[in-house]
């Protein structure tokens, strides 16, 4: 890696010239403290002059290698893992370094725009113009918190904890659907048609396949969320924003949340495939278990919340699971109404049903109008008749 460093030092070089390297270590000089205050951890062992270098060094790999390796390049083994090394907390330089270094070199370097939209476009993430972040983690934490529709004040939702909640296997037997918003969507049109009804509000301005969305809302009887990705790079991104948000009380822990919560969704490899099959979640880890695990590993640690975005949420899924109407209904569902062949068979067996009761009450209805018509006389020596040959 300090080879390919030292390469791409000199590549950029020769592009914008020695005397903006120059300039470039002029500003790191004149910005070392800042930049030492933004470490968590001390760099006062780390002499000036090298600081500098190691500054430049860095910087300039990573804009060197966005640069080489665009938004529509190939990801190859080796742009995915060193887009995972940039996402490390220990690895993170201030993001303000970037933006004094290199904005005055943007159109010489051919980019167009800031600094900060041609990261974004690097790693396709999509932000507020207002939004600062730190770093890289930080940015990807801003995206996430940005994902929620509304920032919720987490002081106005301090109470209990959520605690022990029916996971996704045993919400979908008691009618849980669980539902991307391009399907809740798709759903919420056909009621639309067929009853004439008014669109309700649309709950996400997200993709069905975001990779960064943390909104999850709960409506008649459904559970709405972005598609959750499970692999390597997702657990990555992940446990860096958790760490950030663990380590900056200043800073809301929506992500740690979002996790806390998926955790109580995902214990076992039959919520997976539950989660799986319903399309809110794209397992890229193989099995099932490995799943599971990565959701554990990421939610270790973390403190139970008392303050969470998914509080009410949870408490209505709980309510729903404990409804014994819900779960009867759910059970009549899955037994007789499971596809379009099996309800139509069920169907068809209580229309016969039906007939047959129809046929039978007829008939007797018929037998007694019958007897009602037959003259109580004929009734009478009918009677009388039977019992003289009864007579001995």
């Amino acid at each position: 890696m300090e080879k390919q460093k030292k390469t791409y030092l000199k590549s950029f070089t020769e592009k914008v010239g020695p005397k903006s390297i120059q300039d470039m270590k002029e500003i790191i000089i004149a910005e070392e403290k800042n930049i030492r205050g933004s470490y968590e951890i001390s760099t006062e062992w780390v002499p000036p002059e090298s600081f500098v270098d190691h500054i430049l060094e860095d910087s300039v790999f990573i804009m060197e290698f966005i640069i080489t390796h665009g938004e529509n390049s190939h990801d190859t083994k080796h742009t995915a893992d060193v887009k995972q090394d940039l996402m490390l907390l220990e690895n993170q330089l201030p993001f303000f370094i970037f933006q004094k270094l290199f904005g005055s070199h943007m159109e010489k370097l051919g980019i167009m725009g800031t600094v900060e939209q041609f990261i974004l476009n690097f790693f396709s993430l999509k932000i507020k113009k207002k939004t600062n972040f730190r770093h890289f983690t930080d940015m990807f934490r801003c995206v996430y918190e940005e994902s929620l529709e509304e920032t919720p004040n987490l002081n106005d939702l301090t109470g209990e904890a959520i605690g022990e909640m029916a996971n996704a296997d045993n919400l979908s037997r008691a009618g849980v659907k669980f539902k991307t918003p391009s399907q809740w969507k798709s759903s919420e049109r056909d009621r639309s048609h067929s009853g004439n009804l008014q669109p309700m509000t649309s709950i996400s301005s997200g993709k069905e396949t975001d990779d960064y969305s943390l909104h999850v809302s709960f409506k008649e009887g459904s559970l709405v969320m972005s598609s959750f990705r499970a692999d390597e790079a997702s657990e990555t991104i992940l446990r860096n924003v958790i760490a950030f948000e663990q380590s900056h009380g200043a800073v809301n822990p929506f992500t740690s949340n979002y996790i806390n919560f998926i955790n109580l969704l995902i214990t076992n490899e039959r919520d997976v495939e539950v989660l799986t099959a319903e399309g809110v979640l794209r397992n890229r880890m193989g099995s099932p278990n490995l799943v599971v695990q990565m959701i554990n590993d990421l939610n270790r640690g973390l403190k139970e919340p008392t303050s969470s975005q998914y509080r009410s949420i949870a408490m209505n899924l709980k309510a729903h699971y404990k409804s014994r109407r819900n779960r009867y209904w759910a059970t009549l569902s899955k037994v007789y109404f499971p596809d379009l062949l099996t309800g139509t068979a069920t169907c068809a067996a209580v229309f016969l049903l039906f007939l047959t009761l129809i046929g039978t009450v007829a008939s007797v209805i018929q037998a007694y109008k019958s007897f009602e018509s037959v003259p109580p006389t004929i009734i009478y020596m009918t009677s009388k008749a039977d019992q003289r040959k009864d007579a001995p």
